[in-house]
Parts: structure tokens; C-alpha cells; sequence
């Protein structure tokens, strides 16, 4: 016969032992169980613990590569940002230097010459371009602009700046404008011997000017002021380029140079180019507001992928032409439908003068 006694002992709340006597034939055998649940509990939480530190230090990991990563992409786009806006200030200020060293050699001076200019901004905007829509009478809305490096003139000694300048056209590195101090030297020249040295210095500096010329309209001028020589102005106006009607320019083309009496030139500019350089996105902006009305005859200029409208008697384009840009093989996108549907009608490979 077995007596069965149990007894629970209450001596901690946190662990509760729990004991079994049995006397079986004289003998007690005790068997305890102390904390069972607790364990098992406390090992669940070591393993989520070792999980979560592991989870830690993964991610920890991942995102110092990520971040390792992302730096050294950063640094490398900034090295060829870096090497690109060097090879662009580069290229324009040996565009510019160039422009100045024919001016120097044409005004007569053949030593002691110093480029006194420094790049400003890689990134300007041309002063003497632009085309305009205007909102009101004041307030008027940009549709294209080129982006050209812009210069500054340095003093002598280069401590200050002086309200000389110059731009670049970033595109081709074409000078477009160069502004700089006059300087007073020698006995004063004749009108038409300035004007033999302006049109040398324009064909050297842009020789485009020998097959344009007879397209422009020569417009002279000059400056003088009390005690100072006569600033001379010598200016070709392309009064046939136009812009559709809802549009306005800020001046019309031109190339322009000025010189001294005294034989030293010290401005160039040279909108021209500008104009009839249009970026794609410029002109398929102009192409926008073109409501074609009729025309007389068109040319398609292949290489630059454009085409000159002209209309010899019809307003608000009297012996004038648009530039519209040629581009079937993405049906004209831009443009407006009237001068869609003008432009799709063109025969392919037409080339007329």
C-alpha cells in the first residue's frame, strides 16, 4: 500500500518548486521540477535576442556599403563634372583668346599684350539674344535662350573689375561677344582705313562673314564725346530672319565691332551666329506659335536639319523667312499644326536657294 504527499513550497514567487514524495514499500523516492516553463522562456528570448543583434549588424553592414557605395559615386560624378567644366573653360577661353590676339595684332599692337579676362559663369545667357512672348506690356515670358560662357575683364593690376566682357558660345565656341578697356595710342585714322581693319578682323574671327555679307545690311555709326577720341561702329543688320508674329526678339541679328579713332578695337558682337544656330529645343519652341500663311519657297538646309520659309509679300513676314526645325522621322514634335502640315508636304530632299 503507497501513502501519497505533496507539498508545495511558497519560499520564492519567481521559481516555485514543486516536490512528489512517494513511500513505496518503505522507501520515499522525490522527483522535483523546478522552473520548467521559465526556461524554456528565457531560451526563446536568447534566440530572439541573438537573431535581432545578427539582424543588427546586417543591416548595419548594408548600409555602410550603401553609403560607401553612394560616396563614391558621388565623388566620381563630380570628378567628371569637374573634368567636363574644365574642358569647357578651356575650349572657350582659347576661343576667346584667339578673337583678342587678331584685335591686338589688327590695332597694332604686337607686344606687351595680357589677357585680362576670366571666366564668370560656364553656364550664362547671352545679353544682346533673346526671344520673347510677351504677357503684358512689361512683362514678357523667354522661349529660347543659348547658354554661352560668360567672361569678365580683368583690371590691370587684377584687383578689381572693369565693365569689360565676353561670351562663348558653348555649343561651338564661337566668340559672340567680346567687350574690353580702350586704350589711346598713336595718331587718329582715317574712317575708311577703320573700316578696311574692321572687315579684316570679322573675316578672320568668323569667316562665315564672306558668304553672308551681301544678305545684310551695312549700318555705320559713331560716339564722340569732348576730349576723348571717336568711338567708330561698324554693324551688319540681318533684316530678314524673322520669328513667328506672336513672338518678339530683342534685336534683330547683327555683327557689330567697335573701334577707335585711333585704330583699337575694343568691342565685337556677333548675334548672327546665335540666331541661326538655334538649339533643337529652341526651335521646335518657335515652331510652336508658326501659323504658316502662304509662301513663295522653302529650302531645306540638310546638314543643319532645318528649313527657311520665305514669304516675299505676304505680313506680317514681307521679304523675310522663318527657320522651322526639319524633323519627319518624329513627325514634327513641337510644332503647330499649321506648320505640321506645311512641313509634312515638303518633298523629301528638297534643297532650294
Amino acid at each position: 500500500m503507497g501513502v501519497l504527499l505533496k507539498k508545495s513550497s511558497n519560499i520564492s514567487q519567481k521559481t516555485p518548486p514543486i516536490f512528489t514524495f512517494r513511500i513505496l514499500g518503505g522507501v520515499c523516492h522525490a522527483e522535483g521540477r523546478v522552473g520548467e516553463n521559465n526556461l524554456n522562456t528565457m531560451g526563446k528570448k536568447y534566440l530572439f535576442g541573438i537573431i535581432g543583434i545578427l539582424l543588427i549588424i546586417a543591416i548595419a553592414t548594408i548600409l555602410i556599403f550603401a553609403v560607401d557605395w553612394a560616396d563614391v559615386k558621388m565623388k566620381k560624378e563630380i570628378r567628371e563634372t569637374t573634368a567636363e567644366q574644365e574642358i569647357v573653360k578651356a575650349q572657350a577661353t582659347e576661343a576667346l583668346k584667339s578673337v583678342v590676339d587678331v584685335a591686338n595684332e589688327l590695332s597694332g599692337i604686337t607686344s606687351g599684350t595680357v589677357f585680362n579676362f576670366e571666366v564668370d559663369d560656364l553656364d550664362g545667357r547671352a545679353a544682346n539674344f533673346g526671344i520673347v512672348q510677351w504677357v503684358d506690356d512689361v512683362k514678357g515670358e523667354r522661349i529660347a535662350e543659348e547658354h554661352v560662357v560668360t567672361f569678365r575683364e580683368l583690371d590691370d593690376p587684377p584687383v578689381t573689375f572693369t565693365s569689360g566682357g565676353a561670351e562663348v558660345d558653348r555649343e561651338t565656341n564661337i566668340v559672340v561677344a567680346m567687350h574690353r578697356t580702350p586704350v589711346i595710342f598713336g595718331d587718329p585714322l582715317p574712317v575708311d582705313l577703320l573700316e578696311t581693319i574692321v572687315r579684316q578682323f570679322v573675316e578672320r574671327v568668323y569667316p562665315e562673314f564672306a558668304s553672308i555679307e551681301s544678305t545684310l545690311v551695312f549700318d555705320p555709326g559713331s560716339k564722340s564725346a569732348q576730349g576723348r577720341p571717336t568711338n567708330h561702329f561698324f554693324r551688319w543688320n540681318d533684316r530678314r530672319f524673322a520669328v513667328p508674329s506672336a513672338l518678339s526678339m530683342d534685336s534683330p541679328p547683327f555683327i557689330q565691332v567697335g573701334i577707335n579713332s585711333h585704330g583699337f578695337i575694343f568691342s565685337y558682337d556677333n548675334t548672327f551666329h546665335l540666331y541661326h544656330n538655334l538649339s533643337k529645343e529652341a526651335l521646335r519652341a518657335l515652331c510652336g506659335f508658326v501659323e504658316i500663311p502662304k509662301t513663295d519657297d522653302s529650302s531645306i538646309d540638310q546638314e543643319k536639319v532645318i528649313v527657311k520659309v520665305w514669304f516675299t509679300q505676304y505680313e506680317p513676314f514681307q521679304n523675310r523667312y522663318l527657320v522651322l526645325p526639319y524633323e519627319p522621322e518624329i513627325d514634327f514634335e513641337g510644332c503647330s499644326e499649321s506648320a505640321k502640315a506645311y512641313l509634312r508636304h515638303l518633298p523629301t530632299g528638297q534643297d532650294k536657294n
